[in-house]
């Protein structure tokens, strides 16, 4: 029988001891500082104006109007730095459109369930697909005010939509 190799005693390790961040601007003098935070403040200007500008557009946005928001940002930057701001401009949006369709998603499910919670008799046990009705009558009641609160924001998602 071949020899087994002991086992260690278990040991805690221990957590992150902090956060490395990495840069490549090594040595900046104070001329430098001040030099990169106006560009950034021009750059962060320039972001800023783009993404009213994509907003506004709303549904009616298209490469067309893509390209017009290039054109106007290129002669305060760069071809290279207006593509990046109008990129980050239409990605900013399309993930603000993205959580708003959840957000509904998550206020139908939630209407949904209470709508199904109120039907059941209070006090009836739920099986194993559905859940039962409320325990109590207070909870009813709590649950049908909610109801109606869930179903105003629900309105008023849909209206931003």
């Amino acid at each position: 029988m071949a020899d087994l190799r002991s086992i260690e005693q278990p040991f805690v390790v221990s957590g992150p001891s902090g956060v490395a961040v990495s840069d490549r601007l090594k040595s900046l003098t104070s001329q430098d500082e001040k030099v990169l935070r106006l560009v950034g403040s021009h750059l962060g200007s320039l972001a800023s104006e783009d993404l009213k500008t994509r907003c506004a557009d709303a549904l009616k946005h298209s490469t067309h109007t893509w390209a017009a928001r290039k054109r106007q940002l290129t002669p305060n930057s760069s071809a290279r730095w207006a593509g990046a701001i109008t990129k980050a401009s239409h990605d900013q949006w399309a993930l603000a459109r993205r959580c708003q369709l959840a957000h509904i998603r998550k206020l139908e499910a939630g209407i949904a369930m209470i709508r199904h919670r109120l039907s059941v008799p209070v006090g009836q046990r739920g099986s194993r697909r559905m859940p039962g009705g409320y325990r109590s009558k207070r909870e009813w009641f709590a649950k049908s005010r909610r109801l109606h609160v869930l179903m105003d924001r629900l309105d008023r998602a849909r209206a931003d939509r």
